[in-house]
């Protein structure tokens, strides 16, 4: 399908786009379903993007086929955390009638990286109307991808409420400190009360040990014990690790640089979690999202799935 932007206004014919048109999903047979991961986190400062460069690239030396969507479409800096030169961005994609092939950065066989442009309103407010022309340049990617890992930007916007419903699993971010646990429970409050979303798992960064990890999952499940439609569950901790501050400014990943390192091995712990969690049979979310070409379903509801 061709991406022409408007000769008026110069963006995409969003009005067009009908969100509950089905796809044609059942065009090639043996098709998997794709695990999508939405990295969320509070206000900033909790570690949420090197986490998600970290974990896709630990995906990758684990064998997945796994892509990189910067979604922080106002301070989009994925690309130049690693060092990378994205010329064309989503930017182009949703406005210049870019295909999404042609923004792709390669970082290894197996690690691609869907750059986002920086400072761009238009990007950092996307609705769910923007959000389903993007799944529509998606939809064109003929690569084979086992996970997508969305790297949302910090606190809340439309744009993060409409990927993270849209995504399979919820990863939140969060350092054992009293500001970033109030972001992070008021993250989960306005993504619940708002988008309808109940299951979240909790990722607690840069801590002491695994007793703290667990002390500060313990915190925000009490701070959330009045919503009760509300599930979260531990999905480990990352130590605080001098390997990760020194991999990152060397814009490298801490799994390349120093794999035998206390983070490194345990963000590859948490990969090796995270192909054991249960395979979705389709999207979790209201959009028929970035893996509607991968499933075998031809009338997907637009309901949240508990």
């Amino acid at each position: 399908m061709p991406y022409n932007a408007n000769p008026q206004t110069g963006s995409m014919p969003f009005a067009d786009i009908k969100l509950t048109q089905p796809f044609n999903v059942l065009e090639k047979p043996g098709r998997q379903p794709v695990q999508v991961i939405a990295i969320a986190g509070g206000k900033g400062g909790a570690g949420k993007t090197s986490i998600a460069i970290n974990l896709s690239m630990a995906l990758a030396r684990a064998g997945q086929h796994v892509l990189l969507l910067d979604a922080d479409l106002g301070m989009a800096n994925v690309d130049t955390l690693l060092g990378l030169d994205a010329r064309i961005t989503l930017d182009d994609v949703l406005n210049a009638g870019c295909r999404l092939e042609e923004i792709l950065l390669h970082v290894t066989d197996r690690l691609v990286i869907v750059p986002a442009a920086s400072g761009i309103r238009q990007l950092a407010n996307l609705g769910p109307a923007e959000c389903a022309g993007l799944v529509r340049a998606f939809s064109e990617l003929k690569r084979p991808v086992n996970s997508l890992v969305i790297d949302t930007a910090s606190g809340i916007s439309e744009s993060v409420g409409s990927f993270c419903r849209a995504a399979t699993e919820i990863l939140v971010v969060s350092c054992n400190e009293p500001a970033s646990r109030k972001d992070s429970v008021s993250q989960i409050r306005m993504l619940s009360s708002d988008y309808g979303i109940t299951r979240y798992r909790i990722l607690a960064n840069r801590v002491s040990s695994a007793q703290e990890g667990r002390d500060l999952f313990s915190n925000i499940l009490e701070q959330l014990a009045d919503l009760s439609e509300v599930v979260c569950s531990f999905a480990g901790f990352i130590p605080e690790d001098e390997h990760l501050r020194i991999a990152g400014m060397r814009h490298q990943t801490v799994i390349e640089t120093f794999p035998r390192s206390r983070s490194a091995m345990a963000l590859s712990q948490l990969a090796g979690r995270i192909q054991a969690w249960p395979c979705p049979a389709g999207p979790g979310g209201h959009l028929e999202f970035f893996v509607e070409r991968l499933i075998d379903k031809e009338n997907i509801d637009m309901e949240v799935t508990p």
